[in-house]
């Protein structure tokens, strides 16, 4: 005899917490017109390897993270997360963007902290600096950081980095560079400064494995520096009948 059950909010909310909290996804556009991806037929790393080749048209994979506050209140047989937004913006250069589906995978290489760093400017100009890019020795794209000097930038300690876009495809000690030209246009340091090094402290590894999938009405082709987002809305449900 088939008896439903259900589980209950709390461990619902254990089984949430523990998939997402303090975990990466990335949003990767997919160009793979005419494919209609099926869970459990269609081959995923074969789906994935029709990823837009980074670089064209502006693209670049957008990285979102779950936080404890992220997690609902059980409602309606499960537990819902808060919206997240991954938003693709095209260069407003002359090749298009095109792609026919958007996917969700489990993330790799996010930066989770930085080393300390190895060499610094000679002096700096005191203030926060927000949301620079980060150039990298390594294989990984899309770190950005805020950076506050301090002291006049006397020390290589004068320079605080925090994270602010994690980035994707990093390793830990990966080695990373602001270059002075950044620093220079920012107004933080003079010409002949020098650049700011430093490295990935930690990472995260093992992802890559795909979430959720969704397939436009038709092929989408962005260009002069027109966006698309999209909107993420996962829920866990609790209901069981078996």
């Amino acid at each position: 005899m088939t008896i439903a059950a259900k589980i209950s909010p709390a461990e619902l909310v254990a089984q949430v917490t523990d998939r997402y909290v303090d975990q990466y996804y990335e949003g990767w556009l997919i160009n793979a017109p005419g494919t209609a991806y099926q869970p459990g037929i269609t081959v995923d790393a074969t789906f994935l390897a029709n990823e837009v080749v980074a670089g064209t048209g502006g693209y670049q994979r957008q990285v979102i993270k779950y936080i404890s506050a992220d997690v609902g209140n059980y409602a309606d047989d499960g537990i819902a997360l808060a919206t997240k937004a991954t938003i693709f913006a095209h260069d407003g250069g002359g090749t298009a963007l095109q792609f026919s589906h958007v996917a969700l995978v489990k993330g790799d290489g996010n930066v989770i902290t930085l080393g300390s760093n190895s060499a610094a400017p000679s002096a700096g100009v005191n203030g926060t600096y927000t949301n620079i890019p980060v150039t990298t020795g390594g294989s990984g794209a899309g770190l950005t950081v805020d950076l506050t000097i301090a002291n006049s930038g006397a020390a290589p300690a004068d320079y605080a980095l925090t994270i602010v876009k994690p980035g994707f495809g990093y390793a830990p000690a990966d080695g990373l560079q602001i270059a002075e030209s950044v620093l220079v246009s920012l107004g933080a340091v003079a010409a002949s400064a020098g650049n700011l090094t430093f490295s990935v402290g930690t990472a995260t590894s093992g992802g890559g494995a795909l979430l959720a999938v969704a397939q436009t009405a038709n092929t989408v082709s962005l260009t002069a520096g027109n966006e698309a987002a999209f909107y993420w809305n996962l829920k866990q449900y609790g209901y069981y009948s078996g």
